[in-house]
């Protein structure tokens, strides 16, 4: 059987980014943390998560656990961890001869070893409230602050039992005190130290920024590697890559506060590559999914954005772009290359969720007419302003863009273009909930023309939204069904960007009519 400890909140400075989460429960690599833990775990296995009393997961965050037949334990929160795994053992009613594995929430290894009686080290470099291993004696001892740790060894959190009563036994006599429990569970049946050189700790608020920055994502067309305090990119797409360096290279110095500094740039016969200054900062996609914010932190992250819109748009050019090169054309050439990989008839009637909708080229052509009007303004322009490319500094309450994309309409480089460009994609983040269908909070399913769509919003985010829709308006006039119309827009122009992802499309789909439907209803049309 195996124990996953999460039955307490994440410590109070990691609760000022991400809200009250149990530490399974944080963000990492657009995931929960318990996917990745779970991972590890075969899957024959019995998993039990604890979580504290209180704590209410999302339907979508309950199904996925309940696809791995994990067993969720909620526990009071008053309980130290060595009364907390007691109470949970007891409650469990293991056999004689289960044998018991420990993870705790926060920890996360490159692997789990099988073997039993085996207590997890791993080797640290700063000195914190680990539990440090004593490799003369065996044993682990207790942090305390003016102590500096002698062996650089510590206990990262997992532990295997052959004899878990024999464990709860010496928790119990040693006054619930988890580890000394440990050590007179050594001393009496044994226990093998075993070292992980890979050890990601997601406890403190700095070390989970350190962890998260080992655990790099790619995509299928660059490579990013992050070394200390930088981040290196390269890809094959020469042009992108080149373009995003020198839009870092060229906005003017006043905007350069909401940017990574560029450190050098690589270019070779077939790749294009460059670094930039790393951040140990939160992008604004995990905490809009991920996190228990409350909605009046997020009307300060989005007021942040606004400022960057605002900045942005007194950098002005004298070229001509036109706003219908970004949405009408766009969306038409994507849809002509989604129409012959799909079993849907684009051209033909869709039901979606039991309701009679227009096909989806004829949504694409009626959301153009509540477009906002094309003022003709030209100014420094993102491109990308969506969550995932935007990083918020809890410190400063401002914001850092990465990832620019530094071309135009025509794939010319670029720094400037509609500042309603950027509008919308950062709308297509807070209304369109885009980000909640790359991490997977969504249902759809196709049966010919008949769509099944549904997506995770909380009353918190729609709160967000609707302080997000009057903060739009008041800072940049554009109404609620214009940010809806251009959204729908969005989702239609990047169903071919996801052809290895049928769900996603299907996702984009049943959005694009989710939005549809409310401009219908401020319109008063069913």
């Amino acid at each position: 059987m195996y124990l996953i400890t999460s039955a307490a909140f994440v410590a109070t400075e990691l609760q000022s980014e991400f809200g009250p989460l149990p530490p399974s429960f944080l963000p990492v690599g657009n995931k929960r943390l318990f996917h990745h833990q779970l991972a590890l775990i075969p899957r024959n296995e019995r998993i039990i998560l604890t979580l504290p009393e209180g704590f209410n997961p999302s339907q979508y965050d309950s199904d996925s656990l309940a696809d791995r037949n994990v067993e969720l334990l909620y526990l009071p929160t008053r309980l130290n961890l060595g009364e907390s795994v007691v109470y949970a053992l007891n409650l469990l009613e293991l056999e004689h001869d289960e044998a018991l594995f420990i993870l705790h929430g926060d920890t996360l290894l490159d692997q789990l070893s099988s073997e039993l009686d085996q207590l997890g080290i791993s080797q640290v470099e700063d000195n914190y409230d680990w539990a440090e291993y004593n490799p003369h004696t065996a044993r682990l001892s207790k942090f305390t602050p003016e102590k500096t740790l002698s062996s650089e060894l510590i206990s990262n959190g997992f532990f295997s039992f052959s004899a878990p009563k024999i464990l709860i036994r010496h928790i119990i006599i040693q006054n619930w005190d988890f580890i000394l429990g440990i050590n007179a569970y050594i001393q009496d049946i044994g226990m093998a130290p075993h070292l992980y050189q890979h050890w990601y700790d997601f406890g403190h608020c700095h070390t989970y920024f350190q962890s998260k920055s080992r655990m790099t994502t790619q995509r299928a067309f660059n490579e990013m590697s992050i070394s200390g305090q930088v981040v290196t990119k390269a890809s094959y797409k020469k042009n992108k890559l080149a373009a995003e360096a020198r839009w870092y290279q060229t906005i003017p110095g006043t905007l350069r506060s909401y940017t990574p500094q560029l450190l050098a740039t690589n270019n070779t016969k077939d790749t294009f590559g460059y670094s930039i200054e790393y951040f140990h900062l939160t992008a604004l996609n995990e905490l809009y999914v991920f996190s228990q914010l409350p909605a009046f932190s997020w009307r300060k992250m989005l007021k942040a954005c606004c400022q960057f819109l605002k900045q942005a748009s007194e950098h002005r050019d004298t070229d001509k772009q036109s706003l219908d090169q970004l949405f009408a054309k766009k969306t038409q050439q994507r849809l002509f290359a989604y129409k012959s990989h799909t079993q849907l008839d684009i051209n033909s009637p869709i039901t979606v969720n039991g309701k009679q909708q227009p096909s989806l080229a004829e949504l694409a052509e009626i959301s153009l007419k509540y477009l906002p009007l094309d003022s003709g303004q030209i100014n420094v322009l993102h491109g990308d302003f969506c969550f995932s490319n935007i990083l918020y500094d809890f410190r400063t309450c401002n914001i850092k863009v990465i990832d620019p994309r530094g071309i135009d309409a025509a794939d010319q480089p670029s720094i400037y273009g509609n500042t309603v460009y950027d509008i919308a994609k950062l709308s297509h983040s807070v209304i369109g909930l885009y980000d909640a269908i790359i991490a997977g909070y969504f249902d759809a399913a196709l049966q010919q023309q008949d769509l099944t769509f549904s997506i995770m919003s909380t009353p918190r985010q729609e709160r967000i939204i609707t302080d997000f829709i009057h903060m739009i308006y008041d800072e940049f006039g554009i109404t609620e069904n214009q940010l809806y119309a251009m959204q729908i827009q969005l989702f239609i122009s990047m169903l071919p960007l996801h052809s290895d992802r049928q769900d996603r499309q299907l996702g984009f789909i049943g959005n694009a009519y989710r939005l549809f439907d409310k401009i219908k209803l401020n319109s008063g049309s069913t």
